[in-house]
């Protein structure tokens, strides 16, 4: 990985995403490149070798969101399965959210294509709910996300604006850095760091 010349890119990429998954707070986890063709991503289950895999070359922060969930799962800490960890993934925050996940089921208007900030938005406000709803007892709560999404407006753009608040600026910061250039990193940082001190949601 050391070797990789995407290392750099990689790197501040995952402690990005790792910022908004406190429960991994002082653990070392191993980051590696996938080489399995076709697998975007891999995150360990073993709780005694956390560690995730990715492709430098499509290294969106939604795939290393769920490969962090893995690392939840293995902890006992998310339900384990992949939609499962789709929806975990989404509830994190929607600056994470910069592609639609690949085992749950979306409007066929936000598939294969690029996600707003507003979008993002909905899928983490209803990823939340749906969340709330399996802690109140609601056994189908994948469904009824699923639900919610395919009942939303033809435009979801107009649904979730409320949730991002302040931070779309910055969301759409971080979806624009393709190439993530050192300073511009270390500004989204500062930027995070004062939007979302003592709230990491």
């Amino acid at each position: 990985m050391l070797r990789s010349p995407h290392f750099r890119r990689i790197h501040e990429r995952a402690e990005f995403a790792r910022y908004f998954f406190p429960e991994l707070d002082g653990i070392t986890i191993r980051l590696g490149l996938a080489q399995k063709r076709g697998v975007l991503g891999w995150g360990s289950l073993d709780p005694a070798a956390p560690g995730i895999w990715v492709r430098p070359r499509r290294l969106e922060y939604f795939t290393i969101a769920h490969e962090l969930t893995h690392l939840l799962q293995a902890r006992n800490l998310v339900p384990r399965g992949e939609r499962q960890c789709d929806l975990w993934a989404l509830a994190r925050s929607p600056m994470l959210i910069d592609t639609t996940p690949s085992y749950l089921k979306l409007p066929r208007g936000m598939r294969g294509r690029p996600l707003s900030s507003a979008q993002a938005g909905a899928l983490c406000e209803a990823a939340r709910r749906a969340i709330a709803a399996r802690e109140a007892g609601e056994r189908r709560y994948l469904m009824r996300f699923e639900r919610e999404l395919k009942a939303l407006p033809g435009s979801a753009t107009r649904v979730g604006t409320a949730a991002i608040g302040s931070a779309a600026a910055v969301f759409g910061a971080a979806a624009q850095l393709t190439a993530d250039p050192p300073r511009a990193v270390a500004n989204l940082f500062a930027r995070l760091r004062k939007r979302l001190a003592g709230a990491r949601s």
